[in-house]
């Protein structure tokens, strides 16, 4: 990869010169232009909610959503294995149909990406592979197989040709699409455990973020692999984590940790900046990504477990406000856990995916066909409808004759209740420390054995939002020194010991019901 002569100078210390970037980055030639997204800044400043609308098309949980850079396209993929790209435009002014890309995986799609010159896209999943597709005929250019899972997969902003890989592996890897097929990708970084997700930097494209399940959050030099420029948090405290995201200037990283809420770091500093939690937020049940949101990326988002997406104001610079307890947007209108978020700095909509078969697109402005308002929900309740309890997601698969699975042959975008009835489920019985993966499926041999149902024929649930990613990625791999996600009153450092008692109490009765 060629380099400007400033970053050759440089090569030597990589984390000064992004020291150097960040503080150029507020030169008007270096941030974000200034457009005509004022009345839409301020709208998303003072507003407490925002107008929704349901994009329908999916027959599965959709697991991967992502913005064009010129935000003008949305590309979204799921259990249902399909990738489908929708005109942002005209999926918010009526009711637009995606188009289906003819490359179809295996099994669920976790992860995509658009290179930048909107000429393919880039999908991976629970089949090993990514596929790589015209964006305008929707034929396969190319498949690169990999040996497990994939859960992240992020295109060079300046090489199209160039795209990274992470996975169940614990690999992260680096091909160019250039050479030839029998050549291998380079190893950036190899772990004992996963990767969840990672990310080229938006302008200097030989630094990437990762996160991993136990390694936490980490910055790599392409031009130095296996070796990381830095680890981010606490040196002392391996954490386990799903997501990390650079701003659009690459000058701030907003990571998220399994039962921890969104933490913020400056990309040069291994010190958190800033951490955000809510009464209601919980992060715990499922793997879910966070982004930044507003025309100076001055907001963070993430879903929860309790059906909302959660959106906070980043404290101003040199503030000595390291603890945000109080989000400054709750969007409510899921009904079920939100997994996946992106905000479109193009016209300031943001999306969200998860449970549900949706994409839900938010907005400042009044659309056709949209519901809710810019004032707060009277709703008293955070859950937007009634929770199932673990009995009787029971009866739901005893009275249907089968589990939760993957057959989407019957191309339906009604929701299934067993499937919301799941996750209920395991969102109530972790909460209460069940967080056994044995739990829920002896219940359901035992049910089957007194029925007299055979399920030999149900495909494992695999994808990021179910059951089987939630224990065999995130259970296995949590550190015993990271903390839990459960809410207190108290000060931030009484808040993080509360966490860790409840997270140790958690590991106690998971050990019990572990199998040995």
């Amino acid at each position: 990869m060629r380099t400007s002569g400033k970053i050759n100078e440089l090569s030597g210390c990589s984390l000064r010169y992004l020291e150097w970037r960040a503080y150029h980055s507020a030169r008007p030639d270096w941030g974000p232009s200034v457009a005509s997204s004022s009345f839409l800044s301020r709208r998303l400043d003072t507003s407490k909610n925002l107008y929704r609308k349901d994009l329908y098309a999916h027959y599965g949980c959709v697991n991967a959503i992502e913005f064009s850079k010129e935000g003008d396209l949305l590309v979204s993929g799921g259990d249902d294995r399909r990738v489908l790209l929708w005109n942002v435009d005209k999926a918010l002014s009526g009711n637009h149909r995606p188009r289906t890309m003819k490359g179809e995986h295996n099994s669920n799609i976790f992860c995509l990406s658009f290179d930048s010159c909107n000429a393919k896209i880039f999908s991976a999943g629970n089949d090993e592979q990514v596929i790589v597709h015209d964006l305008k005929t929707g034929e396969t250019v190319d498949v690169f197989l990999h040996r497990e899972a994939v859960y992240g997969v992020s295109v060079s902003p300046t090489h199209d040709c160039v795209f990274a890989s992470a996975g169940e592996d614990g690999q992260v890897l680096l091909y160019d699409m250039r050479e030839s097929a029998a050549s291998d990708p380079v190893c950036l970084a190899r772990y004992h455990d996963a990767f969840h997700a990672v990310q080229f930097h938006p302008v200097e494209s030989m630094f990437v973020v990762t996160a991993n399940s136990r390694e936490g959050v980490s910055l790599w030099d392409v031009r130095k692999p296996r070796i990381p420029v830095l680890r981010y948090g606490e040196k002392r405290c391996a954490q386990s984590s799903m997501c990390a995201r650079f701003n659009r200037t690459g000058s701030q990283i907003i990571a998220l940790r399994r039962r921890l809420p969104p933490v913020l770091y400056d990309t040069h500093n291994s010190k958190p900046v800033c951490q955000f939690d809510a009464e209601h937020y919980y992060n715990s049940c499922t793997m879910k990504s966070c982004c930044f949101a507003g025309d100076n990326d001055q907001f963070v988002l993430s879903g929860s477990d309790d059906f909302n997406l959660y959106m906070w104001k980043i404290p101003e610079n040199n503030s000595s406000e390291h603890f945000v307890s109080e989000a400054h947007m709750v969007l409510k209108g899921h009904r079920s856990i939100v997994n996946q978020v992106r905000f479109n700095p193009q016209n300031f909509i943001v999306a969200s995916s998860g449970v549900e078969k949706i994409v839900k697109l938010w907005s400042g402005l009044s659309l056709p066909g949209c519901n809710g308002s810019l004032r707060t929900s009277n709703s008293g309740s955070f859950m937007t409808r009634r929770v199932y309890t673990h009995e009787e997601y029971i009866g739901l698969v005893m009275e249907s004759g089968q589990d939760v699975n993957h057959d989407y042959s019957h191309g339906s975008t009604d929701e299934d209740p067993r499937m919301m009835a799941f996750f209920d489920s395991l969102v109530q019985r972790e909460v209460e420390g069940w967080t056994s993966n044995t739990d829920l499926s002896d219940d359901l041999e035992n049910d089957a054995q007194l029925s007299g149902q055979d399920d030999d024929d149900t495909e494992t649930t695999t994808t990021h939002s179910s059951l089987a990613v939630v224990t065999s990625q995130s259970d296995d791999n949590d550190s015993d020194d990271e903390p839990s996600g459960s809410h207190g009153q108290e000060s931030s450092d009484e808040q993080q010991e509360t966490r860790q008692r409840s997270n140790q109490l958690s590991r106690r009765r998971q050990s019990r019901n572990d199998p040995p």
